[in-house]
């Protein structure tokens, strides 16, 4: 009997947290006990016990409890100890399937991007002559602008001012005010493009991996040689692209949140 107390206690006060997390503002004992049924006084003693760990916060003037940063805390260090090759292998080898087309996956390090994997083009005649453990610049890749735009301006200015901006093709970007409307054009369409930026003959589609904050370090692309990445095929292409990237997302960020 005790152990199923102990578990009731547990069910509890997950059910506390939760409705905490999901509040504007906190919630007082009284309130929590009404949406709940819970006696005021086991509300109490539950929310004094993630106090002392540190998950729950009160407001000595007003009695009000919130959640902590605790638990924004444990999720990053959750998302830092994630394999994530393992958890992109299988989509990003489906979205190779679906696409036809070189799938990568790179992360971003300092002031570049590191591809860590790589799935070659189903039509076997073209490859790409990246490699895992390429490094290139964040400000003049596909993935780099994707993984950038989730990032707050200044940030991003911050990036550009480090890094060594020269012209990698006739078509990079180098100037500092068209970049910084190459990223809103990234945020406002949700995908971004490398066209013929970083390798001449090369254009590739590019979508972040926000994690639960909505900050990505990580990001997908697809890409082929500029004859046959048309805008066209690019449009066509988006779809199974934004998929893919929203299947991995929301690993990252814990599955759908609850409403």
């Amino acid at each position: 009997m005790a152990g199923a107390s102990s578990v009731q206690s547990l069910d509890r006060a997950f059910d506390l947290l939760e409705r905490l997390c999901y509040s504007h503002g906190g919630m007082t004992i009284g309130a929590l006990s009404a949406e709940t049924g819970l006696h005021k006084s086991t509300v109490h003693r539950l929310l004094s016990s993630m106090c002392a760990r540190g998950y729950v916060q009160r407001d000595a003037a007003t009695s009000i409890y919130r959640a902590s940063m605790r638990l924004c805390e444990l999720s990053s260090s959750i998302v830092d100890n994630l394999d994530m090759v393992d958890i992109v292998r299988s989509p990003l080898e489906e979205l190779g399937r679906q696409t036809e087309e070189t799938v990568h996956l790179a992360m971003q390090e300092e002031q570049d991007i590191v591809y860590i994997h790589k799935v070659e083009s189903g039509s076997g005649a073209i490859r790409m002559f990246s490699r895992i453990g390429m490094r290139r610049p964040l400000f003049c890749t596909g993935v780099g602008k994707a993984i950038l735009a989730t990032w707050p301006d200044n940030e991003v200015q911050s990036v550009w001012q480090k890094s060594d901006v020269r012209p990698w093709t006739e078509h990079t970007i180098v100037d500092e005010r068209a970049f910084a409307r190459e990223i809103e054009q990234v945020r406002s369409r949700g995908y971004a493009l490398d066209d013929e930026e970083n390798e001449l003959g090369v254009r590739c589609i590019a979508a972040a991996l926000p994690d639960y904050s909505g900050r990505a370090t990580y990001a997908i692309s697809l890409s082929a040689p500029a004859g046959k990445m048309t805008d066209e095929r690019i449009a066509a292409l988006l779809g199974p692209l934004l998929a893919t990237r929203d299947q991995i997302a929301a690993v990252l960020a814990g599955g759908s949140s609850r409403r």
